[in-house]
């Protein structure tokens, strides 16, 4: 008889708690995870050269409010929101690096460019990413500065502003600005080593 009671207990009290608890799992919305693109063409089979012009790319430094895993929007001139849902699927600084990396390569066919110290550097460059986010202007936001060292050690800094519309609303659309903002940059920076 007492397990009766318990049962019907246990059924009236746990279902629907269960079911709310089902019921609040499935209205999360999923997560959205984002990679920086490049329009940039590589050929498919490049020849092997010897050269002496090596640009080491030693660091990328993303501020720590855009160092995150989800994509940054300022929502008005001093608020700053991070989306939980819209994520970068690596870290900021890490794609920011592997497409530094691999459109200098294209663009600076000339060069051996790399992350990693092989040999003596023509050019060492240090990075620093002030801003990387969305606005509530309707702009993606790319700041920040180029320290570029010589193999005579002379250092020079370049600022960097960019503001690029974006075409449409949304995490998708921001993501294309940034990457199109980043590979803009990228190609200044590229014309300035070719002077």
């Amino acid at each position: 008889m007492m397990n009766k009671i318990y049962k019907k207990l246990l059924t009236v009290i746990f279902m629907p708690l269960l079911a709310i608890l089902v019921g609040c799992s499935a209205n999360n919305p999923s997560k959205s995870y984002f990679q920086l693109t490049s329009n940039l063409q590589s050929s498919v089979s490049q020849k092997i050269k010897t050269n002496n012009r090596f640009i080491w790319i030693e660091s990328i430094d993303v501020a720590s409010f855009l160092n995150k895993p989800g994509i940054v929007l300022q929502t008005d001139n001093i608020t700053y929101e991070t989306a939980t849902q819209n994520l970068w699927a690596s870290t900021l600084s890490q794609q920011l690096q592997e497409r530094l990396s691999q459109d200098l390569t294209i663009l600076l066919p000339n060069y051996l460019v790399s992350s990693q110290s092989i040999t003596t550097p023509k050019l060492t460059v240090k990075l620093f990413i002030d801003g990387f986010h969305g606005s509530y202007t309707g702009d993606a936001i790319i700041k920040g500065r180029w320290v570029i060292a010589d193999s005579k050690n002379n250092i020079e800094t370049k600022p960097f502003e960019r503001h690029v519309p974006l075409e449409s609303n949304g995490y998708s659309a921001l993501v294309k600005a940034l990457s199109k903002g980043w590979q803009d940059e990228e190609l200044d920076f590229a014309n300035s080593v070719k002077l």
